[in-house]
């Protein structure tokens, strides 16, 4: 079975979705947040957009099922996981 990674649907529309976001969420909540996720501030602002900052703050600890029960902080040393969390992202409600 191919991992959500294989479905990635690429930088162009990652940073298309980023943007959208950055409107109304970048902000010292976005800035906190990408703070215990190494820095990836584009993460940051959409899983604060999603979930809230409170929700975000536990969210990313958690082990979540559609990434393959990897924790989002879990999935930000490498490449092919960043494109994981990624597109779990763009496909949450």
């Amino acid at each position: 079975m191919q991992k959500l990674e294989g479905f990635y649907s690429g930088d162009d529309r990652w940073q298309r979705y980023v943007a959208f976001y950055n409107k109304d969420y970048l902000d010292d909540n976005a800035k906190f947040l990408a703070n215990r996720l190494n820095g990836a501030l584009d993460l940051a602002v959409i899983i604060y957009g999603k979930r809230g900052i409170k929700e975000s703050v536990w969210w990313i600890e958690q082990h979540v099922p559609m990434l393959d029960n990897l924790r989002p902080v879990d999935c930000l040393d490498d490449k092919q996981m960043i494109y994981r969390l990624r597109e779990c992202l763009m496909r949450m409600p």
